[in-house]
């Protein structure tokens, strides 16, 4: 082996583990079968010994063994690998030698690959794959501090947004130095040695300036930046600056240079007209050298924070290994994505739906090696002599009610499929980047995390909470008024009263379909690799036709970039400092005051709601009290009493919102959970490693959660008291209705009470004259002793006995028929097979005797019959009837007639 192998070889080798890494990003999604070798290889080595000098030695070991065969690493696992061991050294593993059913296996799985996914639908799947890479934009946003030597500088911030796919390709430094350069769509074309310079300008009024951009070449400019001013210059503008300078390039706005938006214009003084002569405005006028805008150097730069958006686990290891390699150490993220760190995190449930996906709650801090940990707590090492930090942690957002059926429904029919192809149209066209995601990566081995309801946060273990999540308090007091919809020229009066009755769905408060809201838990994930890079990953609320702006409301990224522009820009002096404050702003993204649309307040929602069943039980009450009040039993009404489907409804409705307090009350406690660990452990790091206004961030976020976590106990309290008054109403309620009840009860007792009398008295006569007509009877009857005559037949004894043996036999055959299944069973069979035959042949030999001698009988079928002279034969023989029963009669005989013949037949085939 020659020494550039032996090199290549090495253990350690950092060319090959990067290999090894790129590969298996690569690889992501696909199913990997690694084969492994059983049997050792001789291998004959040269040998020094102090003896007998070199000689050649043989050894045996597997070269492919389990360790150097395998994918996956300790520092990146990979999930979907299946480890095959084969009974041969590694010589015969890649021709399968002696394993000829493993090889059959290897080649069936990849016929079925290549059979269910053909030309087209691999064409769509890749087309899809890379409009997401190239349309996800990833924000890096460079801080760096401006200023003069010696005095306190103040934080400026340089923003690219380059693709996700420009980003793995380049890196983050190079998309912002192509951001320095100009070129923001075209990685590889340069503008030479330019770069952007600020400049101040009048736009529509001298007295009020703008900033915009202009190029000079980079001499011109270090020539500039020696001599400028630092006061701001004004001068006449030649054309008037259009109202959206967002795309006009090369004139750009702050807005394009640092990510900021249009910075606040000067106050404008009011103008005094006076004899004087005006020479300030004439000073104004004149044109004086443009302003330079510092840009960002080696020596001022800060830190980075590069944004990833969506939840997509599959891309966390693209992005860090991509800021690894930029920094030259393809190990900086190894302690980050390890087991304990990352992947043991992840949840995942038993029946596999997408809502009970999430990371758990964490915060935690590695330590450089030889720091040492004051708080007990075990966790590993950082992989350079920088701390780092991981905190994973929920935080509430909401969405749409409409969005989040389409997202749903979306779900539902990607989980029905095996893979991400053949990919719908209504995907492959969708204007939704989320949806795209969820489509190409829901079923991955990385999956993406999609946003969740409110329902699916507290209750992940639920195969389906779309019933749920149908009856969040949010949408019910948001969603459309059906009634206003219905009937717009009613009254206002009659509006108001639709609007204020509380039941299952009331409590509306609009008329637009866009209106609808839900709550939905959305996912922080931040690393802070080193003091000079952090890195966050966090679902959007997309952008929705015709949303009038509501996308803005609670947008965590835009909450914490406009206050990294503007009032906390000098305050993030590291990566902790950014990460404490955006670890505030997520538990402020929804509650906190910067909502203005009045159906995302969401704790003042809960008050309102829960005041209206409060309100509704006292009228209850105070209807229950007017009803008890009756004069006599006949004024009582039991329906009053039983009908409680409003009180009922009232009573769901606050079970409704004491199972959603709780879930953000859970919420709120894992927030309260990671804050405290964050505190604990920035309290341990040295000055050098961060800046203190952290602390002072995460403080304020322990006080609003904690004041937060106080109203919602307080409306659990008002919640649950208002469910022990109804539930004492319910009741009442009932216990009124069995007073009414046994009132009703106890008049229904004197009627029966009286009939009972007529019965008893009716039970007299009975009793006093069954005895007299029986013995009446008795006496009645002709026989021999009554008679007195010696030939007189039947004898008294004979009666007697024929009457109780003929009434016993009935009475016991009636009480088996009554009582005796079987008996009654074989009843109806005596019935059906003895019974019924004999009374039809009884009826049939009527017909034939009452019939006349002369008429033609069993004749074919379709023989006429002369019905008026049948009737004439009957009137000479003195048996005159009517024609229409001659005609009856004859057709009672003639379908008697089809049935015989009809039985014959049927024995005759038998």
């Amino acid at each position: 082996m020659s020494e550039a192998l032996r090199r290549d070889f090495t253990l350690r080798n950092n060319d090959l583990e990067t290999l090894n890494n790129k590969f298996a990003l690569n690889a992501v999604g696909i199913k990997i079968y690694s084969y492994v070798e059983l049997s050792d290889t001789h291998l004959s080595v040269l040998s020094t010994n102090d003896s007998s000098g070199e000689t050649l030695t043989t050894i045996r070991l597997c070269i492919v063994d389990s360790r150097s065969g395998r994918l996956s690493t300790p520092e990146l696992p990979y999930e979907d690998e299946e480890v095959i061991p084969l009974n041969t050294t590694h010589i015969g593993c890649p021709i399968f030698k002696d394993e000829d059913i493993l090889y059959g296996y290897y080649i069936d799985e990849i016929a079925a690959l290549v059979k269910n996914f053909s030309a087209e639908e691999r064409a769509a799947y890749h087309a899809l794959n890379n409009e997401i890479m190239k349309g996800t934009e990833v924000d890096i946003h460079q801080f760096y501090v401006v200023g003069t030597q010696g005095e306190p500088g103040s934080m400026k911030i340089l923003s690219a947004h380059p693709s996700l796919r420009t980003f793995l390709d380049y890196g983050p430094a190079e998309c912002m130095m192509n951001r320095l350069r100009g070129d923001d769509n075209d990685m590889g074309v340069s503008n030479g040695n330019r770069r952007p310079m600020i400049e101040l300008r009048s736009a529509s009024e001298p007295a009020a300036p703008t900033l915009i951009v202009t190029t000079v070449d980079s001499e011109d400019a270090s020539k500039d930046a020696s001599t400028a001013d630092t006061s701001p210059s004004l001068t006449p503008p030649s054309v008037a600056v259009p109202k959206n300078i967002h795309t006009r390039r090369p004139t750009l706005t702050p807005d394009t240079v640092d990510g900021s938006s249009l910075a606040p214009r000067k106050p404008v003084k009011a103008v005094q007209f006076s004899d004087a002569p005006h020479k300030d405005v004439d000073q104004l006028r004149r044109p004086q050298r443009a302003h330079l805008f510092p840009l960002p150097s080696s020596s001022s730069e800060r830190f980075k924070w590069i944004h990833v958006p969506f939840c997509h686990s599959g891309w966390v290891p693209h992005v860090l290994t991509t800021i690894s390699q930029e920094k030259g150490d393809p190990k900086l993220h190894s302690t980050l994505l390890m087991d304990k760190m990352w992947f043991s995190q992840h949840n995942r449930s038993r029946h596999a739906s997408s809502h009970a996906r999430f990371v758990r709650p964490m915060a935690k801090c590695l330590l450089p090696r030889g720091a040492e940990r004051h708080d007990g707590i075990t966790t590993p090492l950082s992989a350079n002599s920088d701390v780092q930090f991981v905190v994973y942690m929920p935080y509430l957002h909401w969405d749409t009610f409409k969005n989040m059926q389409r997202q749903a429904a979306l779900i539902k029919q990607r989980s029905l499929q095996a893979h991400a192809f053949p990919v719908t149209w209504e995907v492959a066209n969708s204007k939704s980047m989320e949806h795209k995601l969820i489509w190409q990566h829901l079923t991955s081995d990385r999956p993406v995390h999609c946003r969740r309801t409110l329902d699916q946060y507290g209750y992940p273990s639920l195969r389906n909470t779309s019933v749920r999540d149908a009856d969040q308090v949010l949408y019910k007091r948001t969603k459309p008024d059906e009634n206003a919809k219905s009937s717009k020229g009613a009254s206002t009066r009659k509006k108001l009263s639709a609007r204020s009755s509380v039941g299952r769905r009331s409590g509306l408060t609009g008329t637009d379909e866009n209106a609808a809201k839900v709550l939905m838990v959305d996912q922080l994930w931040l690393w802070i690799m080193d003091n000079q890079t952090v890195i966050t990953f966090f679902a959007p609320k997309e952008k929705e036709d015709n949303d009038n702006g509501l996308s803005r409301e609670g947008d965590l990224r835009g909450e914490i970039y406009q206050d990294i522009n503007g009032d906390f820009a000098n305050q993030c002096a590291d990566p902790f400092d950014f990460a404490a404050l955006a670890v505030m702003h997520a538990v402020k993204a929804l509650l906190g005051d910067r909502t203005t649309d009045r159906n995302l307040q969401v704790f003042r929602i809960f008050e309102e709601y829960i005041s209206i069943l409060t309100e509704q039980q006292t009228s209850s009450f105070k209807h229950f009290r007017n009803n008890h009040r009756f004069q006599n039993a006949k004024d009582i009404s039991a329906a009053q009493h039983i009908d409680n489907r409003r009180d009922l409804d009232a009573l769901l409705e606050l079970r409704d919102i004491e199972d959603e307090l709780n879930t953000i009350d859970k919420l709120i406690r894992e927030q309260q959970a990671c804050v405290a660990d964050m505190l604990s452990q920035y309290d341990h790091l040295t000055p050098r490693d961060r800046g203190h206004n952290g602390v002072e961030f995460l403080h304020i976020t322990s006080q609003f959660l904690v004041e937060h976590k106080e109203q919602v106990d307080g409306m659990l309290k008002s919640a649950r008291a208002a469910q022990r008054a109804f539930k004492d109403l319910l009741d009442m309620k009932q216990k009124q209705a069995n007073i009414v009840e046994a009132h009703l009860a106890r008049e229904q007792n004197e009627v029966a009470a009286d009939q009972s009398r007529s019965v008893m008295i009716f039970t007299v006569f009975t009793i006093i004259f069954l005895p007299l007509s029986f013995f009446a009877s008795v006496f009645g009857i002709n026989s021999r002793e009554w008679s007195s005559q010696p030939n007189n037949y039947p004898t008294l004894s004979n009666i007697f006995t024929y009457m109780v043996s003929i009434s016993l036999a009935v009475i016991i055959i009636a009480l088996l028929v009554a009582f005796n299944r079987f008996s009654r069973g074989m009843a109806r069979r005596a019935w059906k097979y003895v019974a019924i035959p004999i009374l039809k042949m009884l009826r049939w030999l009527h017909v034939i005797k009452r019939l006349p001698a002369d008429v033609p009988y069993g004749g074919a079928a379709g023989t006429s019959i002369d019905l008026e002279k049948m009737a004439l034969a009957e009137k000479e023989r003195g048996d005159a009837k009517r024609l229409s029963t001659i005609s009856r009669t004859h057709s009672m005989r003639m379908n008697w007639e089809d049935e015989l013949r009809w039985h014959r037949k049927n024995s005759a085939i038998e």
